[in-house]
């Protein structure tokens, strides 16, 4: 466990200090600054690219053990394309295709499809290079579920999933930001516990760890009276490095699922209720589960608090869940959602009268 508490604490360090000379740089140069709207908590501009800092603390990270210590960052028994491992490769060049579009629309407001397109490139990428999963443990017993070719189908899917999942989760500070942080490190104990078993998983492990300390110093800047946003360079950046640990090197899919389970959720509410009322899948509003906390009176602070709290819960059941367990735990939070929602829209109509 010590020998990754080194990445760990330099990826906070340098994620602390680039996001500051990636605000001032953003604010010198008036660079995708983000002026309040309807919508938005915020009331001050302020620049939205914090995932700039991010992706530049796990890229600085890798490459410094691609070029000191190369076996740290290379998988048993995957092919290497040149001198690096066809799934890192996979993984930095997926993430450069992320951030480099959320840069852009962050800049000049890609739109829904142009956005789209840039999160499928950047999956199909992962795939192309290798990233697949086998097969999945059977979450109502008996043999494993035997993925083979749907392997290509499905990890597009989940990447661009939980790559929205994130994004729209990103809706007051330190939000995405906390959960994701949360996120890293629950993969990152359950990599370091499966070592033993697969060897590979110590390589995932260090990914998750510096991709965990990459996020945490960021959030200082962006924690309640925020100072910059992750933006949707930082937020699909997020959700992309979540979506990927998850299975590059065996399905954690479930364990993501289930830490995550609250944008996952939200973002399924805001799919349906949009289907229902006609409106576009991509159409923004103020109904997303944050939204309606302060709604009903809720801080940001207590909110971020308190969403947290239930990520850190369920992140904890999922390390000690078997599949099956996973799954009804998965129930369960959906269950506890729909009656927060309830009593968050009734607390609403209270403080309206």
């Amino acid at each position: 466990m010590l020998n990754y508490l080194f990445p760990f604490i330099i990826s906070i360090i340098l994620s602390y200090a680039l996001t500051k000379i990636v605000r001032n740089f953003a604010i010198k140069r008036k660079l995708a600054m983000d002026l309040p709207r309807e919508r938005d908590v915020h009331t001050q501009p302020t620049p939205r690219l914090g995932g700039v800092a991010i992706f530049l603390t796990f890229i600085i990270l890798v490459t410094g053990y691609w070029l000191l210590n190369p076996a740290k960052i290379d998988f048993i028994n995957v092919a290497n394309f040149g001198k690096i491992d066809k799934n890192i490769l996979g993984l930095l060049l997926g993430s450069f295709i992320v951030i480099i579009g959320g840069v852009i629309d962050d800049i000049k407001d890609l739109s829904p499809t142009k956005k789209i397109l840039l999160q499928i490139t950047s999956a199909l990428v992962v795939v192309a290079l290798g990233i697949k999963i086998n097969w999945f443990s059977n979450p109502l017993g008996g043999a494993n579920i035997e993925l083979a070719n749907w392997s290509y189908f499905f990890i597009p899917l989940w990447i661009v999933l939980i790559i929205n999942a994130v994004n729209w989760i990103d809706s007051i500070d330190g939000l995405a930001g906390g959960i994701s942080t949360i996120g890293a490190i629950v993969l990152f104990v359950l990599s370091f516990n499966l070592i033993a078993i697969d060897p590979n998983q110590q390589v995932t492990a260090l990914l998750a760890i510096i991709f965990a300390g990459s996020v945490l110093g960021f959030l200082p800047h962006n924690f309640s009276k925020t100072k910059i946003f992750l933006g949707d360079s930082g937020s699909m950046f997020l959700g992309f490095m979540l979506a990927v640990l998850a299975v590059i090197s065996g399905a954690k899919v479930a364990t993501a699922a289930l830490v995550l389970g609250i944008p996952i959720i939200d973002a399924a509410w805001v799919i349906i209720r949009r289907l229902i009322n006609r409106q576009p899948i991509w159409q923004a509003d103020k109904f997303h589960l944050p939204h309606r906390f302060l709604q009903a009176g809720f801080n940001q602070r207590q909110t971020v608090v308190i969403l947290y709290v239930v990520s850190a819960l369920f992140g904890l059941v999922a390390l000690s869940s078997t599949a099956q367990g996973k799954l009804i735990a998965l129930i369960i939070l959906l269950l506890i959602i729909s009656i927060i929602v309830f009593l968050l829209k009734y607390k609403a109509k209270l403080i309206v009268k």
